[in-house]
């Protein structure tokens, strides 16, 4: 096995953080721990989780990563963001397009084996959106940020009919969330004055113990009787196989230390966190959903003509720029659906192409006369960095006068909400659908400073498949779109970031999926 030397404060913080999570199981007795000899899987996490309940006011990354094995929803995400099964078995769509009713799951049990029926569904509805739940996510429901529901019926045992006050296709998509789930919980996990004890779910694992800012311990469910279908995101079938450990390291060189020396078996990584290649690990590429974008302001005097803004596009290369800060692990997307998305189609492929004698000519119809673009950008993400760093080389060269302005990441994020910025290297988090993204995206300026696409056309398109669910139609929304903004270009789409993960070899199975979250289910130890 080989050590590594950490010195100073980062060893400090590096054998104290270990010291807490690695030790033995407190709550085992020896004979218990002889008679259930399962390997233990330890994943480096940068937090510790602050609360358990999924989608809770003060959860993070962590709070989602773990509780992610514990509970589950009716439905759940499959790695190219379609919506599969999970409690549910099926599900059917009223004529009004208002009702949604779902046909649960037999044998379904909850972690202290009791068995799940549509009461439980409806509980758990109602006790997450209830006025004293810490519940995050009650505008999903609430009709202030997606659908409104009205009813919530339990015909039988095994049916549970969601009213809405009206369609919304995305409503399953809410439903399957990570960080916003709708989980289906045992009336167990609070006490009898309705306080949150912990979640008591049906997930492959039971959360076992609970260390603040030290760990978090998931033990397999015996009673957890695995779905049929292959493992697809967080659909399909789940096994338990070991026990996993949720281990706070929050300095990422440490991380990738720990990993070295055999202390974890797996971390998140960027590509400035990567170790040299080895046969003790591997480092498995995820293709992201966060996009990687150049942002336009169209208010702005200079960048209010559509010829000044193509020219900009076309003195890029794009390509060049995704396969060099991406050590060809990222391919140039020029649009807003993420090439992971069962939405993503050859019209999504269609971008821009550098074209030198076209940006002269674009340039004299803006009538530039050589005034200065400012590029606002930070260090606080490299890869944005090197992104606006690039950009500014390509434009100068391209005979487009750009200086970088860098800022602290607080006050360019500040300047995109209001909207003060002529250029600006930027990134959109994860959005399960494209119409998530592009809601962001389009918009009146003047209302939400924050939208970058001011277009009563798109935003037509965007209303008119508000509650279409049909995929075809929604694909064909989706290339219009992409069309319309190739044609005002508002922003520059560059790549959806690629993540990393570092396994050790002593892992079977673990596979990388674009929302980026580990799923230890299905996966082995030696």
């Amino acid at each position: 096995m080989m050590t590594i030397a950490l010195r100073g404060k980062r060893a400090l913080m590096f054998s104290a953080a270990l010291a807490g999570a690695l030790t033995g199981l407190p709550g085992l007795t020896q004979t218990q721990a002889a008679q259930a000899p399962l390997p233990e899987i330890r994943y480096a996490e940068g937090s510790g989780t602050p609360t358990s309940v999924p989608g809770g006011r003060s959860r993070n990354t962590s709070t989602d990563n773990v509780l992610a094995h514990v509970v589950e929803s009716l439905v759940a995400l499959r790695a190219d963001m379609s919506v599969g099964p999970m409690l549910a078995d099926s599900w059917t769509l009223s004529a009004d397009k208002r009702s949604y009713t779902f046909k649960l799951r037999a044998g379904v049990s909850f972690h202290d084996g009791s068995p799940m029926t549509s009461a439980d569904v409806k509980w758990s509805y109602d006790y997450l959106t209830g006025a004293q739940s810490e519940y995050a996510c009650k505008n999903l429901y609430d009709g202030s940020k997606g659908a409104k529901v009205v009813q919530v019926q339990t015909p039988d045992p095994a049916t549970v009919v969601f009213t809405l006050d009206a369609p919304y296709a995305l409503f399953l998509d809410q439903m399957a969330s990570v960080q916003c789930p709708m989980p289906v919980l045992s009336p167990k996990s609070v006490d009898a004055d309705g306080k949150w004890i912990k979640p008591v779910g049906t997930g492959p694992y039971v959360l076992a113990e609970w260390k603040k800012e030290q760990y978090v311990l998931l033990t397999p469910y015996a009673g957890y009787v695995p779905r049929s279908e292959p493992a697809s995101g967080m659909a399909g079938k789940k096994v338990a196989a070991a026990n996993v450990r949720f281990v706070v390291i929050p300095d990422a060189a440490a991380q990738k230390a720990a990993l070295m020396a055999g202390q974890v078996d797996a971390y998140n990584a960027d590509e400035d966190n990567l170790p040299a290649k080895d046969p003790r690990w591997s480092i498995i590429t995820e293709q992201g959903l966060d996009t990687v974008n150049v942002l336009m302001q169209t208010r702005a005097p200079l960048l209010s003509d559509v010829n000044m803004r193509r020219a900009i596009a076309l003195a890029l290369d794009f390509p060049g720029i995704a396969r060099a800060l991406n050590n060809g692990q990222a391919a140039y997307n020029p649009s807003l659906v993420p090439v992971a998305s069962v939405y993503y189609s050859d019209a999504d492929k269609v971008g821009y192409e550098k074209n030198l004698k076209e940006v002269k000519r674009l340039l004299d119809a803006a009538g530039y006369r050589g005034e200065t673009l400012k590029l606002q950008a930070s260090k606080r993400y490299p890869y944005l960095y090197r992104v606006a760093v690039v950009t500014q080389q390509l434009l100068s060269k391209a005979g487009i006068k750009t200086e970088l302005d860098m800022l602290e990441w607080g006050t360019q994020v500040t300047n995109f909400r209001e909207g003060k910025f002529q250029l600006m290297a930027f990134a959109y988090s994860a959005r399960t659908e494209p119409a998530l993204m592009y809601r962001d995206v389009i918009g009146d300026k003047s209302k939400t400073p924050m939208a970058q696409w001011e277009s009563p056309e798109a935003a037509a398109i965007l209303e008119s498949i508000e509650a279409e669910s049909d995929t075809a139609t929604r694909k064909q929304a989706f290339d219009k779109l992409h069309a319309l903004m190739l044609r005002d270009t508002p922003l520059l789409m560059a790549y959806n970031k690629p993540g990393y993960v570092v396994v050790s070899s002593q892992l079977h199975g673990f596979t990388g999926w674009p929302l980026r979250k580990p799923r230890f289910f299905n996966v082995t130890k030696n």
